[in-house]
């Protein structure tokens, strides 16, 4: 004789008695995702040009940071950085946030433009891109 669990109800303290229930997980999750997103929305658009990056400018971690940095560096432009290997919920959720699976990521005035590749096209086909954040511009 087998004995059929599939259909089984349990009584609700043996039911519930593993945590909270999954709709409770899910509202606790969503307002987590709420609040980074809040967070990131602020970083994105706490200065004009902000490179998400693996490292720092001067220490970059991987060889597309150092990359991206040497492109914006060349054209001058000013930026402001956030390494992401010191935050790992920024350095997941941005990936969600801004839809982008990779770094570096640079965003500008709170819009995603892309990783290096992007960057590189941009500069490439329009040679005033980010004319308004370069350091000559704005010492003139």
């Amino acid at each position: 004789m087998s004995v059929e669990t599939e259909n089984a109800v349990l009584p609700p303290h043996i039911a519930h008695s593993h945590g909270p229930s999954t709709s409770d997980q899910a509202l606790s999750t969503e307002k987590s995702q709420e609040a980074l997103f809040a967070r990131l929305t602020e970083l994105v658009k706490e200065a004009p040009v902000t490179l998400f990056m693996k490292g720092t400018p001067k220490s970059p971690v991987c060889r597309f940071s150092r990359r991206i940095v040497r492109v914006l560096n060349d054209h001058k432009i000013m930026y402001s950085y956030f390494n992401v290997l010191s935050d790992e919920d920024v350095r997941v959720g941005l990936k969600a946030f801004g839809e982008w699976p990779t770094f570096p990521q640079l965003w500008v005035e709170g819009e995603l433009v892309g990783g290096l590749d992007i960057v590189k096209e941009e500069f490439s086909s329009n040679p005033s891109f980010l004319n308004q954040h370069s350091r000559e511009e704005n010492t003139a």
